[in-house]
């Protein structure tokens, strides 16, 4: 009977432990899922969330599709986009992870100006071919949607950009929908980014006996200066074209016009939900702000975030 009993409590205890054993087991078990779900949790965080806290949003990029201005009223330029100035702000936006989507008038593709890929605006070779490969990569840079499209679409995309180039002084200034997403963007107070010549497309706005009334009236903007446009006349295009004097106009309306001292100088600023810049020199610094502009904009409305 001793031997049967002694028996008993030895399989109990030996069941006891291998009770204990897999319980310690779980336990062990329940503590590495819960590692594993915090480690990806944090990766996840580290990756995606913390490293853009403001989420992806979409920007409408708003391009001149035209190749050639008229000088002098007579000589046909070559002209269009200029290349830096349209790939700093894309590509820092793009780095960002900001989805991009480009539109010219009628969704025809657009020209890069010749001038623009001039050595003498980059500071390498290898910048300026990363930049062609980069903006030639991306699908919807050939294939841009129309500006009527853009109209329509335009709750969904949380800024606009307009690099410069003589280009949009042929057909974007004369574009009726153009003062049409200007406004929408400014009633909402989305971010409006315009590079060098692109701030004369602020002149659409303009109605003829309410300059009072003006929506950017009191605004700091910056663009061309007069000098620069004077230089770029003179020695590069050889012509005048049809309109001249961005800065003067831009002040005519009530805005404030800063530029920087010498010209040729990297100059860009920013005013409330309006960053304007210089030149093709001004590419970084308008970028950055252009894109903390967005993020600030993404802060106060998040519910546009994908």
């Amino acid at each position: 009977m001793d031997q049967v009993n002694q028996t008993k409590v030895g399989t109990n205890a030996e069941s006891q432990t291998k009770q204990k054993l897999v319980r310690t087991d779980l336990g062990r078990r329940g503590k590495l899922k819960f590692m594993i779900l915090i480690f990806g949790a944090i990766s996840i965080f580290s990756n995606g969330l913390l490293a853009n806290p403001k989420g992806k949003a979409r920007i409408l990029v708003v391009m001149s599709a035209a190749d050639s201005i008229v000088l002098d009223g007579v000589t046909k330029h070559p002209t269009g986009v200029f290349l830096n100035e349209l790939y700093f702000p894309v590509k820092t936006l793009s780095d960002k992870g900001h989805q991009i989507v480009f539109a010219t008038p009628l969704g025809k593709k657009s020209t890069i100006d010749p001038e623009s890929v001039k050595e003498k605006y980059w500071k390498s070779i290898a910048e300026k071919e990363e930049a062609i490969q980069f903006l030639f990569s991306l699908t919807n840079f050939k294939n841009p949607i129309s500006l009527e499209q853009a109209i329509k679409d335009d709750q969904n995309f949380v800024g606009i950009l307009v690099p410069g180039g003589q280009g949009l002084m042929t057909d974007l200034l004369y574009d009726e929908k153009i003062p049409e997403l200007l406004r929408r963007f400014h009633k909402k107070q989305k971010p409006i980014g315009l590079v060098c010549h692109a701030p004369a497309l602020l002149t659409t706005l303009r109605l003829d006996g309410e300059k009072e009334n003006f929506i950017f009236k009191g605004y700091q903007v910056n663009s061309v200066t007069k000098m620069e446009e004077w230089f770029i006349e003179t020695f590069v295009m050889k012509g005048k074209p049809k309109v001249r004097n961005i800065s003067g106009s831009l002040k005519d309306l009530g805005m404030e016009y800063k530029s920087s001292f010498l010209p040729g100088r990297s100059y860009a600023i920013r005013d409330r939900n309006l960053v304007t810049s210089q030149n093709p020199f001004s590419g970084e610094e308008f970028s950055e702000m252009y894109w903390k502009a967005v993020e600030d904009y993404l802060q106060m409305n998040p519910s546009l975030i994908d």
